[in-house]
């Protein structure tokens, strides 16, 4: 059974305890209890600060699943996987000779796309007030802009901005009392960053089961450096769809004031609102589809053909 296939289980907030028997998981949290088939689970999320005891650790591990650690405001910590394929060390091999720059250039391609078109489904649908004049048609020629970029930095430079404009963009759609005014650096002291993070910390760890299955080195990126690289450049493109949509439409929805608490330093979630934004995202986040990259670039890496991922 591969991991894409079986269940993910997710851990957020704090004070939760994990803990095992052979065939049953259990998550103790508050009151509450969930129980879940050892055989079932592919992947354990544990987000923010809980207990786990190393019989969950063992009985997971052993049944092939993955375990992935994120910090409070979803930055990865760790993981735990299953041992790598056999083919790992040719892959990885290859991924040290790829085009770096060739490779870029269609994740980032993949990730401005996403975001364009993310920003036209909601025009589309409720009307164009959220822009201000030449920003659309200022996306676009960034785009065709793109292919002709001659070095990395000028490719993550134009990446950054489409990014941080459409941030900025669908925040104008967002009820001002969250205070979400555009991608901010953790910790985030508004819940509609809060939200984003924890939703990319659930796609983070997803990608990143599916590419240790595949044996690719996940730091090893080439629109992203440093650790979890290759990871940040195979999510990029489903962010606004799988991700971005869910919060989103939460934050427009209404977000009462007891759903979050901001303090002077970060915006922390109720479990209420934890909850709600899981349902979305197990709605919205499609396993098969990031399998579906990462077997394509895995394959591109091997047989030294184009990688033309379809997001």
């Amino acid at each position: 059974m591969t991991e894409h296939l079986r269940e993910w289980v997710t851990v957020a907030g704090s004070g939760g305890h994990i803990r095992a028997t052979r065939n049953t998981l259990t998550v103790l949290k508050g009151a509450g209890e969930e129980r879940y088939d050892i055989g079932r689970v592919g992947h354990l999320i544990v987000v923010g600060g809980h207990t786990i005891h190393t019989s969950a650790v063992v009985a997971l591990v052993r049944a092939g699943a993955t375990i992935s650690f994120f910090d409070a405001d979803g930055f990865p910590a760790g993981q735990i996987n299953p041992p790598h394929p056999q083919d790992a060390e040719t892959i990885r091999f290859a991924q040290q000779k790829v085009s770096c720059h060739s490779v870029a250039l269609i994740f980032a391609q993949a990730g401005i796309d996403a975001r364009i078109l993310a920003i036209e489904r909601y025009g589309n649908a409720h009307g164009w007030d959220l822009l201000y004049e030449g920003e659309l048609e200022f996306l676009h020629r960034s785009r065709e802009e793109l292919p002709f970029l001659i070095r990395m930095e000028e490719v993550r430079r134009l990446h950054k901005l489409v990014s941080d404009m459409y941030y900025e963009i669908m925040a104008r759609t967002i009820p001002a009392e969250l205070g979400f005014r555009r991608r901010g650096r953790r910790p985030h002291i508004d819940p509609v960053n809060a939200m984003l993070s924890f939703g990319y910390a659930v796609l983070y760890g997803s990608a990143d089961v599916t590419l240790s299955a595949a044996g690719l080195d996940p730091d090893s990126g080439t629109l992203h450096e440093g650790a979890g690289g290759l990871i940040y450049d195979i999510i990029d493109g489903f962010k606004p769809l799988m991700i971005d949509e869910t919060v989103f439409s939460l934050a427009r929805g209404g977000i009462s004031a007891c759903d979050y608490d901001t303090g002077d330093r970060r915006c922390y979630l109720s479990e209420n609102l934890i909850q709600n934004l899981l349902g979305g995202i197990r709605r919205t986040l499609d396993d098969g589809r990031i399998n579906t990259v990462v077997r394509d670039y895995a394959c591109a890496l091997l047989s030294g053909t184009e990688f033309s991922p379809v997001y």
